[in-house]
């Protein structure tokens, strides 16, 4: 049985996959412009767009140089077709990272933490690319193909080049402003250096928010005067009357019962008697 791979087969492999990749990304890249914010990162990604078509023509250049065999080995079509997939070779790693980031931008996020996002996400199919256009010069190197070597070189050197500029944008400058964005719409909601996770600030967010709005409603409603004392009596007629017969009652004096004082008893005198009534 023939040996189904060599480093011939894995060097077309990884040209299929990058280009691939950059169409892929070329797609995907004006979406991503769109969401940007910041003036300089948008720029950054508009000049990275037109640097990716002209990768994509120096990989054609490429493929050229390396040409098709039409008796190639049936068996390596096979062998290919299972690792694969049939047909147009299709980048999943890449459809993988570019579905992250439009996940991503769907979110809620403010212009800052937006722009550090995008960078994030930008970065990993930078890396992605870095490490596919090395592996394929790596390979151009050692089977002696020095031209192709060269044009993977050149493409490999723009992608750091276009990772560095990204570095600098988000290390210097936007992730700390999305740091100090981030803290002033959070510092109200739950305090970040006691651990909170996003899903605790939100909730508790939430439930101010639904306080400060009952204590708005609360205090825009109308507050009720006390009825005067004697406003019970005014109300009606024979309410009115209870409450004068009740005034009236109140005001009348106390009749003062005179009590009879009985007549002392004389201790001096004694009732005559018979006898001395004989004398």
């Amino acid at each position: 049985m023939s040996t189904l791979i060599n480093l011939i087969d894995l060097l077309k492999h990884e040209i299929d996959d990058l280009y691939s990749a950059e169409e892929q990304i070329i797609d995907a890249l004006p979406g991503v412009i769109d969401n940007a914010n910041n003036p300089a990162l948008k720029k950054a990604l508009q000049d990275h767009l037109k640097v990716t078509r002209t990768h994509l023509q120096r990989l054609d250049k490429v493929r050229s140089l390396m040409g098709t065999d039409p008796e190639e080995n049936e068996e390596k079509k096979v062998f290919f077709t299972r690792l694969f997939g049939q047909g147009k070779h299709h980048c999943k790693g890449i459809e993988g990272l570019i579905e992250e980031a439009n996940k991503m931008m769907n979110e809620e996020l403010t212009p800052q933490v937006m722009d550090s996002a995008i960078i994030a996400a930008v970065q990993k199919i930078e890396h992605y690319e870095i490490t596919g256009y090395g592996t394929a010069k790596a390979f151009a190197i050692e089977m002696k193909m020095d031209k192709i070597a060269t044009l993977l070189n050149q493409t490999l050197k723009e992608e750091y080049a276009a990772d560095d500029a990204l570095t600098s944008l988000a290390v210097g400058k936007l992730n700390p402003k999305a740091d100090k964005a981030t803290r002033a719409n959070l510092e109200d909601d739950g305090d970040l250096s006691n651990g909170n996770s996003r899903a605790t600030v939100r909730n508790l967010a939430a439930k101010k928010a639904a306080s400060n709005a009952k204590a708005a409603k609360k205090k825009a409603a109308p507050v009720k005067k006390a009825a005067p004392k004697n406003d019970a009596a005014k109300k009606s007629p024979v309410k009115k009357a209870a409450a004068k017969k009740v005034a009236t009652k109140k005001a009348a004096p106390k009749k003062v019962t005179a009590k009879k004082v009985a007549p002392k008893k004389s201790a001096g005198k004694s009732k005559p008697t018979r006898a001395g009534r004989r004398r």
